[in-house]
């Protein structure tokens, strides 16, 4: 952790600071009113200037909408802004996130949105390095995935160092450490866990494995007794095929997203875009059926991956899917969960990969944003829950686009930094 040292030294003394915007409290939205704010973690474009967080109006009768209205810089420079909870917590508990490559996880205190507070930072329990996803807990605490930890990987093929497999930990809603586990080694390569599916009524723990910026991960899923983080299983990801029997090679590379379905089982995509369910889950034998595969583009050279499914959506009875690699966002009916079937896709722009995706608990809205292309504002969308179709939202017009919520030419509050860029968003109530 040496080499971050100047970086987290600036961030200890920003973090007990509140954000840039006047000290003003919002007026209360109403029941059934959409969330008036989208909070982003934005990455200064050039690396030349802190990261930041940003609270943006999404009020269309403001004068301030589409703006910027507060931010709160890190005092990190090229950190690599990643990953939220997937879902704002319950008012009164702090939001995780982290800045991926200073492996620095920080709990923001979002209960006024134009004064945000890094309430506390937390560096990676050795040997476990890079946390990746937060999953909240029944009981508040939050599930913590790192990808890797001290050592050579396994597989030699692996250029990163460390390199080693990682592991999972659990946390305190206040950020205490509670306990950890290593993931292990899987078919010769390392297991890096990703994403979480937690079935506490059966004491299990479903965990994906996925790569960032590793060249090599295990396609394997794993599951722990809950209780006391004992691994179980590790299962294998076969390939998935398409409808007239093809296996599509590599489409079960980095499973991705779990989410518990209606009927107790997990259902889950790839990165390289097949689709799962795992049933059965707390029996001896557990159940993984693949179902069918997208259709996308070989991988551009050796090693890299194909599809780049993303971060999905559970919507009732509906799974959506930004879908990187076809410019679009994959609707599919999971009323039957052994029988899911595609009801609707959104195309995007070819200049926008589709990656992550959240909704509003208010409204029928997702934010989605992009990876690897298109990083520089978000979409606004609409879900019919009746007909599974989605919509931009029309409210928005960033750039003269529907839908569009752009980073371009903000005057940002903490001073004129330039052009951001930005990975993850959730959509953020009033003054909570």
């Amino acid at each position: 952790m040496r080499r971050f040292c100047t970086s987290l030294v600036t961030f200890a003394v920003c973090a007990v600071v509140v954000s840039c915007a006047p000290p003003s409290r919002d007026k209360q939205t109403k029941p059934g009113e959409p969330s008036p704010y989208l909070l982003v973690f934005a990455g200064d474009a050039d690396g030349a200037d802190s990261d930041f967080l940003a609270v943006i109006d999404l009020r269309a009768d403001s004068p301030d909408f589409g703006k910027a209205i507060a931010t709160l810089p890190t005092g990190m420079k090229s950190s690599m802004p990643h990953h939220m909870e997937y879902a704002m917590p319950p008012v009164g508990e702090l939001l995780f996130l982290n800045a991926h490559h200073h492996e620095m996880s920080m709990l923001l205190d979002v209960s006024n949105p134009r004064a945000l507070r890094v309430a506390k930072t937390f560096t990676p329990p050795p040997p476990l390095r890079f946390p990746h996803d937060y999953s909240r807990t029944p009981k508040a605490t939050r599930l913590v995935g790192f990808l890797r930890s001290e050592g050579k990987s396994i597989d030699p093929a692996e250029t990163v160092t460390p390199g080693n497999y990682g592991g999972i930990a659990e946390y305190s809603a206040d950020g205490v450490l509670l306990r950890q586990a290593m993931a292990g080694n899987a078919s010769g390569k390392p297991v890096r866990p990703y994403a979480f599916a937690l079935l506490p009524e059966i004491d299990r723990l479903v965990v994906t494995s996925a790569p960032m910026m590793e060249d090599v991960s295990a396609d394997v899923l794993q599951i722990y007794r809950y209780s006391d983080f004992t691994l179980l299983k590790t299962i294998d990801l076969p390939a998935g095929k398409l409808a007239d029997g093809r296996q599509v090679e590599g489409s079960q590379r980095a499973g991705f997203g779990p989410r518990v379905l209606a009927d107790g089982s997990v259902f889950l995509n790839s990165y390289g875009c097949t689709f799962y369910r795992l049933s059965e889950i707390g029996s001896d034998h557990p159940r993984l059926d693949a179902f069918f595969a997208l259709d996308t583009p070989p991988p551009p050279k050796p090693g890299s991956m194909r599809g780049s499914c993303g971060i999905p959506v559970v919507f009732g009875h509906y799974w959506i899917n930004p879908v990187g690699q076809l410019h679009t966002v994959l609707v599919l009916d999971v009323a039957s969960p052994a029988s899911p079937r595609e009801v609707f896709r959104l195309p995007t722009p070819n200049t926008f990969n589709p990656h992550w995706l959240a909704r509003d608990r208010q409204s029928n809205r997702l934010v989605l944003s992009a990876e690897l292309g298109g990083e520089e504002g978000f979409f606004i969308l609409r879900f019919d829950e009746q007909t599974g179709r989605l919509s931009f939202d029309p409210a928005f017009k960033g750039e003269g686009q529907t839908g569009y919520v752009t980073l371009k030419n903000q005057s940002w509050p903490h001073g004129s930094s330039g052009p951001a860029w930005g990975h993850a968003a959730l959509f953020l109530p009033q003054s909570r």
